[in-house]
């Protein structure tokens, strides 16, 4: 793992907030900025209470941490709503997560211009495809449809194992290109074990 500071939190928070655009965030990155929040908790739990000044330190530090890391987040959402709203894809790269919101989000606007073509066209409408719409959205959310990202592996994977769709998958070696299930690589990209080769669907872009 990238050995990461509080500095990286900071510059990672800023470059989001003082842009307009999307900024690169992969996986990896994001998890390493979330564990370096977890060694400083850590810390504070191993510090002896007679020591104040070093207990304070850590706790502003924990809590402006937090602060960013949640505000950095929260931005990059709205960032990507808004794109979705406008039909466009956001240049800069997302995490494994925050594509699959954007994906969700196309879905969920392209079925309701549909649904407001039909009221223009001056048909009776009666929920059904909304109704349709939203079931679809939530069959994925609870893992019944199971997606799949492509990854390069930079790690070896020595031993098979079955995907969230039972299929079996592996062993991999490293420069190995291959098309896995969502839940296993979101925890593959996070310790670096993979990179996505490319974003699941392709979109207008700015």
């Amino acid at each position: 793992m990238n050995e990461v500071v509080y500095a990286d939190i900071q510059s990672t928070w800023e470059a989001e907030i003082d842009a307009e655009r999307l900024q690169d965030l992969q996986d990896l990155r994001l998890a390493n900025l979330g564990e370096y929040l977890s060694s400083i908790r850590m810390k504070l739990t191993e510090t002896p209470a007679e020591d104040e000044i070093q207990a304070d330190l850590l706790t502003r530090e924990i809590l402006n941490a937090e602060f960013m890391l949640k505000d950095l987040l929260r931005v990059r959402k709205q960032k990507i709503v808004r794109a979705a709203s406008e039909g466009r894809r956001p240049l800069g790269k997302m995490t494994l997560s925050e594509e699959r919101l954007y994906d969700r989000l196309i879905r969920g606007f392209e079925g309701h211009d549909g649904f407001v073509e039909e009221i223009l066209r001056g048909r009776s409408v009666s929920g059904t495809d909304d109704e349709d719409t939203d079931q679809s959205i939530s069959d994925d959310v609870d893992g019944e449809d199971v997606d799949f990202v492509l990854v390069r592996f930079l790690k070896p994977v020595e031993t098979q194992f079955v995907g969230m769709d039972e299929e079996v998958y592996g062993p991999f070696e490293p420069e190995e290109i291959a098309l896995i299930p969502w839940d296993n690589a979101r925890i593959w990209l996070r310790d670096g074990t993979v990179t996505r080769v490319a974003p699941q669907k392709i979109g207008d872009r700015d």
